[in-house]
């Protein structure tokens, strides 16, 4: 079973953007009809406006009283990765949120029906950008605590909070109630974004750019100065980033394991009455029931 389990996942096919399951993206995990719930909806909204508006403020941050404050500090937002990868999640909780809303108002046309096994460009959009937006969150928050924080320069208000560890937090509350896969072998998106970003933090070097605080690097990792360092630097984050997709991998299957064993138990008493057998016959639960 675990055999077949990784020979599916790891299977040429689980590369591509392609689910024959469509409707997974516009339902919960825990939800039982296919479809749209009201409360989920809300919820899908709810969380792209606090993104949105999170982004918003941070784009606005002047710096307060710090020496580069005004037109200079907003000028340096796009150079972090912090804000590349706060934007990828917000770009994936709206469309998240504007399909769920497309869907609702097709379920309510006359004649509608969910025997559509072929998913669309905009779900193979939000797809990527979710899968992007979730390991990037959870990586970029332990990098910022661990190498980049610094009391004397960083200030630890509410808008740090929310772009460096609430993200991750909102990121992972929403996986676990997503009902779409997440895909091994989808691991190149992150990785391309954060190759994309080294190459950038080389650029921004060379044509003397620097930091909110004049420094001529932006992050003290990524140091063009000292290229033998930075470079292993930026091979163990790539490292870094796949063993994060792959924890969030494992964590996908906990997620589908725990919703098919609800599931089964949900549906024990119908199952046992609709057969006439005790529930000691039951099958047991599949790994190709989960990796699907």
């Amino acid at each position: 079973m675990v055999t077949a389990m990784w020979k599916r996942e790891l299977h040429l096919k689980s590369i591509t953007l392609e689910h024959n399951k469509p409707d997974e993206f516009v339902r919960c995990q825990w939800q039982s009809s296919v479809r749209v719930h009201l409360v989920y909806l809300t919820y899908r909204w709810f969380l792209a406006i606090l993104f949105l508006a999170t982004m918003i403020f941070s784009i606005c941050d002047t710096g307060g009283n710090t020496k580069n404050s005004g037109l200079q500090y907003i000028s340096k937002w796009p150079i972090y990765l912090t804000n590349w990868g706060y934007t990828v999640c917000t770009m994936q909780a709206i469309l998240g949120a504007w399909l769920l809303t497309r869907r609702l108002i097709a379920e309510r046309k006359p004649g509608f029906g969910t025997n559509d096994y072929e998913i669309s460009f905009s779900y193979k959009v939000y797809w990527a950008l979710n899968t992007t937006g979730i390991v990037m969150a959870f990586g970029i928050t332990v990098a910022y605590w661990l190498t980049v924080y610094d009391p004397a320069i960083h200030k630890l208000d509410a808008l740090n909070l929310m772009v460096h560890a609430f993200n991750s937090v909102f990121m992972v509350t929403d996986f676990f109630l997503v009902a779409h896969p997440f895909r091994l072998l989808h691991c190149y998106w992150p990785f391309l974004i954060t190759v994309c970003y080294v190459v950038f933090s080389y650029i921004y070097y060379e044509l003397g750019g620097s930091d909110r605080h004049d420094r001529p690097f932006v992050y003290p990792l990524l140091d063009w100065r000292l290229p033998k360092r930075t470079a292993v630097s930026s091979v163990f984050g790539l490292v870094f980033v796949l063993t994060v997709h792959c924890a969030t991998w494992f964590l996908f299957l906990i997620r589908k394991w725990i919703a098919l064993l609800i599931r089964k138990r949900t549906a024990l008493p119908t199952y046992e009455e609709n057969n006439h057998i005790s529930s000691k016959l039951q099958p047991p639960l599949q790994m190709d029931d989960i990796i699907c």
